[in-house]
């Protein structure tokens, strides 16, 4: 690949990456509403009811004053599953212990991205180096091992292995190349330093000339953000949605609300089940008056 060629595909690349990434949040965003259930504990109540899976709804003039939402609850909350990967600890402990590295190593690549642009700006930027060195290191070796975990975990173990496609498996292998490359480009000397006037050039479109070690890492880190937004790793945004939309939304559903204008037009969303309790072909409104009907019968 050109170094000409390479800047055109290190923009496309990114350009790309935003532009999905974007389309798919907003994609989630105007989804129909979910089903309203109550999942408790939710992480914006009060931490005496979220110990015990309380809910405001045990005070009965709740529906008069409101309650005060936690935001401290769903920090503690999201950083606990995004840093320490608290749930996939409790239900699938072999999985923790390739996800977590490689999510370490992710967010090590990120800084390292940042410490390279830095040092590209700046005129001292022999300490962002110095910190891109080791980031650059410890974070590709991190990815490099988790993807190779993962990638192992979905081949051999007979549940995993049931719900991964072809796709997931070449997507880890593609992060385990760029995490491997990544290393092998922080530990030869004078590395870094090359990545960074390249991030510099990349950044004033110009050609990189970079080594071809460097080259061929840009190229490939291209390739993994440009089909990134089409994949299942959209889940480090789409669990915002998953959270706050979905597991903690208990917002009381007022006369006139967008809230329920969402769930009056959900109402008329046909069934395809095939269940004979529910009834193919009709809508939920159908559905919920047959219910409401059957429960004045038995009044």
């Amino acid at each position: 690949m050109g170094q000409g060629v390479l800047v055109a595909w290190v923009w496309l690349a990114a350009a790309t990456f935003v532009a999905g990434c974007a389309w798919r949040a907003w994609r989630y965003r105007r989804a129909p509403v979910h089903l309203r259930w109550d999942l408790y504990p939710v992480a914006h109540e009060p931490a005496a009811r979220r110990a015990y899976g309380g809910s405001r709804l045990e005070d009965p003039e709740y529906w008069t004053r409101g309650g005060r939402r936690s935001l401290a609850g769903e920090l503690e909350a999201v950083l606990a599953e995004a840093v320490l990967f608290r749930g996939v600890w409790r239900n699938n402990r072999r999985v923790f212990w390739a996800s977590l590295p490689f999510h370490w190593g992710l967010y090590l690549l990120v800084a390292t991205s940042g410490l390279l642009a830095a040092s590209s700006m700046l005129a001292a930027s022999s300490w962002a180096i110095g910190l891109a060195r080791l980031s650059g290191i410890a974070g590709g070796l991190l990815v490099a091992a988790g993807a190779l975990g993962l990638l192992a975990l979905r081949t051999a173990d007979p549940g995993l292995k049931r719900y991964s496609s072809p796709l997931d498996r070449l997507n880890l292998g593609a992060f385990a190349a760029v995490g491997g490359l990544g290393a092998a480009v922080a530990l030869r000397p004078g590395g870094m330093e090359a990545v960074s006037r390249a991030v510099g050039a990349l950044l004033a479109f110009r050609s990189p000339e970079a080594p071809a070690l460097v080259a061929a890492h840009m190229a490939l880190a291209g390739l993994v953000l440009f089909y990134f937004p089409f994949t299942r790793m959209v889940h480090f945004f789409a669990k915002y949605f998953l959270y706050h939309d979905v597991r903690w939304d208990d917002r009381a559903v007022v006369a006139g609300s967008a809230m329920e204008r969402r769930l009056r037009g959900a109402l008329d969303f046909g069934i395809s089940w095939s269940a004979d309790h529910v009834g193919n072909g009709r809508t939920w409104r159908e559905v919920a008056a047959d219910g409401r009907a059957r429960e004045e019968r038995r009044q």
